[in-house]
């Protein structure tokens, strides 16, 4: 199982899913299992159902897996990119980063750089979540992040290190939050006309 359900959509993909029908797949090999991969794909893309409704779609310029290492893991390098959809094929949810690993024996997933996270279902049009690393616990169904983070709610946005949520991103928080700041909202999310709003800055713990 790989991925995180950011509002009502898996954000994730299975092991099964993403190691299935690839090309370039080299046997396994004796050399330095921590840095020889049993698995090359390129190209990869990934489009499946949810629960025989929910879609997603999974894309990478670049999967790797290390079976044979002391902790297994699949890693992409050159960033990765999912959409999850609703059973009218309308986006619920994406994610990009520039780099994401899983352990698969841990079952924690870390993506790093420029990792942006949008659930786009809610009253005020949504949430978005924009830090630079970002964890997805599997078996404690929760994701967290231990460096600066920003969450943008509607005109709303929250800043702050120790973000902690919900693997469904539903119920989230900051550790230690105090102060205010003005910022940029509609900038922050997409770089588009500015809207100043106020920011709640969470210190961190």
């Amino acid at each position: 199982m790989l991925v995180a359900t950011f509002a009502t959509g898996t954000l994730f993909l299975t092991a099964g899913s993403l190691v299935s029908c690839g090309d370039g797949e080299p046997k396994p090999t004796i050399e330095d299992p921590e840095t020889t991969p049993t698995l090359v794909s390129r190209n990869r893309r990934v489009i499946n159902s949810t629960d025989g409704e929910r879609q997603y779609r999974m894309e990478t310029p670049l999967l790797e897996r290390y079976e044979l290492a002391e902790e297994p893991f699949m890693e992409f390098r050159e960033g990765i990119r999912v959409e999850t959809f609703d059973s009218a094929l309308r986006v619920e949810s994406d994610l990009v980063a520039d780099y994401a690993r899983l352990n698969e024996k841990t079952e924690l997933w870390v993506a790093r750089g420029n990792v942006v996270v949008h659930n786009y279902k809610g009253e005020k049009g949504g949430r978005t979540l924009m830090t630079e690393r970002l964890y997805w616990d599997q078996k404690q169904k929760k994701i967290y992040s231990d460096t600066t983070a920003r969450v943008i709610e509607g005109e709303s946005v929250h800043m702050g290190r120790n973000f902690e949520a919900d693997e469904n991103f539903e119920t989230w928080s900051f550790h230690n939050t105090a102060g205010k700041i003005e910022v940029d909202a509609s900038s922050l999310r997409e770089g588009s006309d500015s809207t100043s709003v106020s920011v709640s800055v969470a210190d961190s713990v």
